[in-house]
């Protein structure tokens, strides 16, 4: 406990306290600015008036302060609320790491299935000129068979 002399207005007061001295003097000096704020006013006070006109003052500020800060009375419910949504925006990041993941693992086998499509239509193409060519060489074959069997028949004929 602190005890500490302070004036206000022109008196002495003996204030015992836990807070430290700076603090009681901030307060005091508070006060007397508030107490001249009420004298300087012009009207003629004097003994307590002033004092007891600086307190309503005072408390004028500070219920204007307490209603001004009512927002913030359910400052627990905002914070639960905050790590609750900051609690989502991670669960909402990890999802969307894993979707990113998961969209490249797909890309890459997207690429993959992209390259080995390309190599079968080459295949194909491929295939199909083997086929083409096969089928020309079928063609040519056919057409010396039927002058080959034509000729034999011929020499048959010939021969009877």
């Amino acid at each position: 406990m602190n005890r500490i002399n302070i004036t206000i207005n022109s008196r002495v007061y003996t204030v015992v306290a836990n807070e430290e001295e700076g603090y009681l003097k901030r307060l005091c000096d508070y006060v007397n600015e508030k107490v001249k704020l009420v004298l300087n006013e012009g009207t003629h006070v004097m003994g307590e008036k002033p004092l007891v006109l600086a307190a309503l003052n005072i408390c004028d500020e500070y219920f204007k302060l307490l209603d001004s800060t009512a927002p913030y009375e359910n400052m627990s419910e905002i914070i639960a609320k905050n790590k609750q949504l900051e609690a989502e925006m991670r669960e909402l990041r990890k999802d969307s790491s894993n979707a990113q993941e998961k969209i490249d693992e797909l890309m890459s086998e997207a690429k993959l299935t992209e390259k080995m499509f390309d190599e079968n239509e080459q295949k194909v193409k491929f295939l199909e000129g083997q086929i083409s060519t096969l089928e020309s060489r079928l063609k040519k074959q056919r057409s010396e068979f039927a002058i080959r069997e034509k000729e034999l028949l011929d020499m048959l004929e010939n021969k009877i």
